[in-house]
């Protein structure tokens, strides 16, 4: 047994004999490097010509959208014109047509000592019509609300009536006229309504003399 421990002996001696440890600094290694991805480098500007392609097509934009803004105030300006100009010859319109009226009426004033009362009450009458029928083609539309219910969207109540011969809630009285025109409200109607009458007692009166009535009959 000896003899084979010595047999191993110079193979261990050979295998130190190989082994080398080589220390190295840290320090002197040069840093890994890493591939970078092709989509990195084309999403950054190559070079100052990039750059400068960016900034013209910044500027490109910005001319646009002033352009565009200046359109836009253009437009404004025109269609505000449009609309004063169609206000202007609608009013030319309906003035041409009352202008006999006028012609009338100063007739009427002339001639009114001249006149006799009747003859004078029914030219004015007259004037008066002609007045409404001009109006009412031009879209003006009376609201004459005499016994109908009470609307709050078309009157406008000035004055409560009490009264059992009155239906409660009706217009017993218009005051004055209201008018549409063109489909939409521009004045209501000035009108007087018709409200159950109110006992002087009130509810707790009315109360204790149902109570005097009961026991009075006991």
């Amino acid at each position: 047994m000896p003899e084979d421990k010595d047999a191993e002996r110079p193979l261990v001696d050979d295998l130190e004999d190989k082994i080398e440890i080589e220390f190295v600094d840290v320090d002197d290694q040069e840093p890994a490097r890493y591939p970078v991805p092709v989509e990195a480098v084309a999403a950054q500007p190559a070079d100052e010509d990039e750059a400068q392609r960016l900034k013209a097509e910044v500027e490109h934009l910005r001319e646009m959208y002033l352009r565009k803004l200046a359109e836009f105030d253009n437009y404004r300006k025109r269609i505000d014109r449009e609309r004063q100009e169609m206000r202007r010859t609608a009013a030319e319109g309906l003035v041409s047509e009352l202008l006999p009226l006028l012609d009338n009426f100063e007739r009427a004033v002339q001639h009114a000592e001249e006149s006799e009362p009747a003859s004078f009450r029914e030219g004015v009458a007259m004037i008066a019509r002609q007045f409404a029928e001009i109006l009412h083609r031009s879209g003006l539309e009376a609201i004459d609300p005499t016994g109908q219910r009470f609307d709050p969207e078309l009157h406008e109540a000035v004055q409560r009536i009490e009264g059992s011969e009155y239906a409660s809630g009706s217009v017993v009285g218009v005051f004055s006229k209201g008018y549409l025109f063109g489909g939409r409200l521009i004045r209501p109607a000035m009108v007087a309504v018709a409200v159950e009458p109110v006992s002087p007692l009130g509810d707790g009166a009315r109360g204790l003399d149902a109570g005097a009535d009961q026991g009075g009959g006991t």
